[in-house]
Order: C-alpha cells, then structure tokens, then sequence
C-alpha cells in the first residue's frame, strides 16, 4: 500500500487562492450591505446621540464662549494695533505682537467636539450595524474564510481537502468544483 502524498507549498497557496476568490466577492458585497446600514443610522442618529449623552449642550456652550471669544480678540486686536500706531515707542516695545494667526491652537473648539462626536456615533452605529442579518452574515462569512484557511493547512491529502472545502462551501450555496459554462455547438459548414 502507498502512502498518500502530502500537499505540496504550491497546492496550499493553490487553495488558498481559490478561497479568496470564492470568498471575497461575498464578503465584500456583505460589508458594502454594512456600511450602508451605518450611514442610515449615521444619517438619523448624530444628533439623536448627541441629545442622548448629553453632549449637544456642551457643544452649543463652546460655541457661544468661541464666539465670544472671537469678538474679545478681535477688540483686543484693534485697540493695541491702534494704540500701538499713535506712537513709535508703543510699537517698538509691544510685548506681543496681536496676529489674526497666532491664535492658541491647543484650545478644543466646537469643531473638535462634532469630530469627536462624529466618530463616536460612527462607532456606534457600527457597534449596533453588526447585530444585523447583515452584520450576522459577514461575520459568519469571515469565520468560514478563517476556516477553510485552517482546514488548508491542517490537510495532508488533497482530495480529502477538496471533499472537506467542497462541505463547507455548501452551506453558502457555493461550488467548491467551478463549473464549466456549456460551449455553444460547432456550426456545420
């Protein structure tokens, strides 16, 4: 009795291969599915979630302050821009110079908050996207990838591999073995 031949390096990245191409198509049509689930939440929710953890007034607070702040500093920029220019002495011994652009950037403005609030929702949304048939379904298509991937390299013999691969894919309604398109008949001359 022969022994049966393992598989070789070529046979394994074969497989592997031939799963990416069965697989992919499917996971990526599920994530697209996905993404479009979290921008209909997304869509509804930003402001929902922002009421809901109590960010939306902190947020409008911030803004009033910006804006006030805004119009300080720009007050403060007129006056010692033209107090300064009444005299030489003044303006050579300015201590800081008052530029539109130099603001201090480390401060948090309204705009980070709605950044930050943003990708929390989107993690949210995300977070709840996934309990979906949708998000059910990806899931459990990456976890068959994951698995025929394994059953790949735990094979020894490559028609037990392809029986086991062939069982797998069935559950997806997929072929294992690729099915050749039927030729049309010759043409008689």
């Amino acid at each position: 009795m022969s022994k049966p031949q393992e598989l070789k390096l070529y046979q394994r990245e074969h497989f592997d291969k031939k799963i990416d191409k069965k697989l992919e198509p499917e996971i990526e049509r599920e994530e697209l599915k996905l993404k479009t689930t979290v921008a209909k939440i997304l869509e509804k929710g930003t402001k929902q979630f922002s009421k809901k953890i109590g960010a939306d007034k902190i947020i409008v607070r911030l803004g009033k302050a910006e804006e006030e702040m805004k119009s300080a500093s720009r007050q403060a920029f007129i006056f010692f821009d033209r107090e300064a220019k009444k005299s030489v002495k003044w303006d050579k011994v300015r201590a800081y110079k008052f530029d539109r652009d130099d603001w201090d950037d480390k401060k948090v403005s309204v705009d980070d908050c709605e950044e930050q609030l943003e990708k929390w929702a989107e993690a949210q949304a995300k977070q709840f996207a996934e309990t979906t048939p949708q998000g059910e379904r990806l899931a459990y298509l990456k976890a068959l990838k994951e698995r025929a991937g394994d059953m790949v390299k735990e094979a020894s013999v490559s028609s037990d591999l392809i029986k086991s691969l062939n069982n797998l894919f069935q559950y997806l309604g997929l072929d294992w073995e690729t099915k050749l398109p039927a030729l049309p008949r010759p043409l008689k001359k």
